[in-house]
């Protein structure tokens, strides 16, 4: 792996996410820009990128790594389960808030950020199993994670699976087992198309940043080791679990990469919508993404380099 050049990719997403976070700041763009771009996103250009991984055909991957690598997947949420559980119940006292960090740690951005971060690093192989790792990843927050959030067992709701990106991570599996390849023309568009994600998330972070609570993040003594668990634990012990089994160098780098990534966004947003302290949601986003920009290229780095 040429180290340099994945340095100065990872450089680039971030300083995309500086660009979002400062035309926020100077009223450039706004919450309501975040909100275009995010169903942008959703909807179209995440759905593309993750489609135009198989549609051109070249990618050969038998159903057996396929299904060794979701059960590795599987295995990973077993680990960020028991790493959130120790670290929220030792943090915490109140309930609610055992169940905000509870969800922090075992939902990372792994849709808007690991997507162009785990491409930058391991090339556009890895959007084939990152778009694996994002069947369970939007099954189980969509259910698991509103449930810790809410307290209510009556607050998942079936439809809300049913987003593009859920779908189109669903399709790229018998799309590369069959070897299926569309029309030149149709991989052109789906190419042009997903090429606006990367730019497109980062510019949502870093408006999403710019209106966090940055004055309550930095005294909440709390947030720093659930930040450690959540940034530097949880990739190094996957990629210590997992290099056991997984000879496959892009397999294995997505799986760690995506463990990396900050919390995911959601987190806030379902803090908000069912009262469970937004305020703390939020720093955590903020406090993590902040400091994935050192953590995941020393992860690479260290992991990889």
């Amino acid at each position: 792996m040429d180290m340099r050049a994945t340095i100065n990719q990872l450089s680039i997403l971030f300083i995309l996410l500086a660009v979002g976070y400062v035309g926020s700041k100077l009223r450039a763009l706004t919450p309501d820009t975040a909100k275009v771009l995010t169903r942008l996103l959703v909807t179209v250009t995440l759905p593309a990128t993750i489609l135009s991984s198989v549609i051109g055909g070249g990618l050969n991957v038998g159903g057996a790594y396929t299904a060794f690598f979701m059960l590795f997947v599987l295995l990973a949420f077993v680990i960020y389960l028991v790493f959130a559980h120790i670290t929220a119940h030792t943090l915490v006292k109140d309930r609610g808030m055992r169940s905000l960090f509870t969800v922090c740690i075992v939902f990372g951005n792994v849709a808007f950020m690991g997507l162009p971060v785990a491409t930058a690093v391991f090339g556009l192989d890895a959007v084939f199993y990152i778009a694996l790792f994002n069947i369970p990843f939007w099954i189980a927050i969509f259910s698991y994670g509103v449930l810790l959030i809410s307290g209510k067992s009556d607050s998942f709701q079936l439809k809300s699976l049913l987003n593009p990106v859920l779908i189109s991570s669903v399709l790229v599996i018998p799309i590369a087992l069959s070897g299926f390849r569309a029309p030149d023309i149709i991989v052109s568009v789906f190419e042009l198309t997903g090429g606006v994600t990367t730019l497109a998330s980062m510019l949502i972070i870093g408006i999403t940043l710019a209106q966090a609570p940055i004055k309550d993040v930095f005294t909440r003594w709390q947030l720093y080791p659930l930040a450690f668990v959540k940034l530097i634990l949880l990739p190094v012990v996957v990629w210590l679990v997992f290099r056991n089994f997984i000879s496959n160098e892009v397999m294995l780098g997505v799986l760690v990469v995506l463990s990396a990534m900050p919390t995911a966004s959601l987190a806030a947003i379902f803090a908000v919508e069912y009262d469970n302290n937004a305020v703390t949601a939020s720093g955590i986003v903020f406090l993590t993404t902040l400091l994935s920009g050192i953590t995941i290229p020393l992860i690479v780095f260290l992991l990889f380099g």
